[in-house]
């Protein structure tokens, strides 16, 4: 009701002058009807302040016009307070969150990481591509080397006239393994997968730190404190090391083989800990559809 009656107030403030210490008591519900309404446009058009230098009869002529203003504003505060009434409940506690408790914020999470969890996999996918991309460039350099020596071994025994036949039969095979590794190169390179995947791992730490947080604060909006146990402990888990992960990129970049392994290491204990949450993370589901209402109610005083 006091709600209402603050929405009543908002209209009535309309005028320039009007006091902000409008005063909304259990007198300007709705039940008051029309003596309320007239009540509440005397209340605020006695807190309207006579400016300096202003004659009685224009303070006198100034009130009346805000009346007559503040009259005619009062039922489109009314019909408004219909409308955001739900909205106002919910803020209200029990519900002194508001919508927040509410099953809309509350579906965000699991929503999220649904969709993360399938992200991950997809992004794990495009590292392990580019991976392939540096080994097999790796591969080919051993074989690039023993084809050079092979031509260069041909060409000394040419120039000994000395026979030819199985270096050049060694060198072939050399040169036929290697355009093969090249061509399947060149078709990884094609993909892009070096920068989907810095991309998506980008993309993939800000929304998974993001969201891992946001989901506390849902827990906590909607029931006053968090629960420590296998879901909460993997999920903060699964955030630091994502950053853990994160800052290896640099050495990495540098080439660094242990920096390379121990980040492939690290997302695979990260995408065995979400595989792991799923069982836990049903069950709260189940709970947020079965028991959260869409807009909280507060309890009966």
């Amino acid at each position: 009701m006091l709600a209402r009656a603050a929405l009543i107030g908002a209209c009535l403030a309309m005028t320039e002058g009007f006091s902000p210490s409008f005063t909304t008591g259990r007198t300007l519900g709705l039940r008051a009807g029309a003596r309320a309404h007239a009540q509440g446009v005397q209340i605020a058009r006695c807190q309207q302040k006579r400016e300096a230098g202003e004659s009685v009869a224009e303070y006198e002529n100034r009130l009346e016009s805000f009346r007559r203003t503040a009259t005619a504003a009062v039922p489109s505060g009314l019909l408004l307070s219909q409308l955001a009434f739900p909205f106002q409940e919910a803020a209200a506690k029990g519900a002194e969150y508001g919508l927040l408790e509410g099953k809309a914020v509350a579906l965000i999470h699991p929503a999220i990481m649904i969709a993360l969890y399938g992200f991950t996999l997809f992004t794990g996918y495009q590292g392990l591509m580019w991976r392939k991309i540096r080994e097999l460039g790796d591969e080919m350099k051993p074989l690039q080397d023993e084809a050079r020596k092979l031509k260069a071994e041909i060409e000394s025994l040419t120039a000994a006239e000395k026979p030819t036949s199985s270096v050049e039969s060694k060198l072939k095979s050399v040169e036929k393994e290697l355009e093969t590794m090249t061509e399947e190169r060149k078709k990884l390179l094609a993909g892009g997968y070096r920068d989907k995947h810095f991309a998506l791992a980008s993309l993939l730490l800000a929304s998974g730190v993001t969201f891992s947080i946001e989901g506390c604060f849902d827990t906590y909006f909607r029931t006053g404190k968090l629960f420590p146990g296998p879901h909460l402990f993997a999920g903060a888990g699964i955030t630091v090391l994502w950053a853990i992960a994160a800052s290896l990129v640099p050495e990495m970049q540098k080439g660094n083989q242990n920096a390379r392994s121990m980040h492939i290491g690290i997302n695979a204990i990260i995408l065995g800990l979400f595989t792991w949450q799923i069982p836990t993370g049903w069950k709260i589901l189940d709970n947020v559809l079965n028991k959260v209402p869409w807009v909280p109610v507060p309890p009966p005083v």
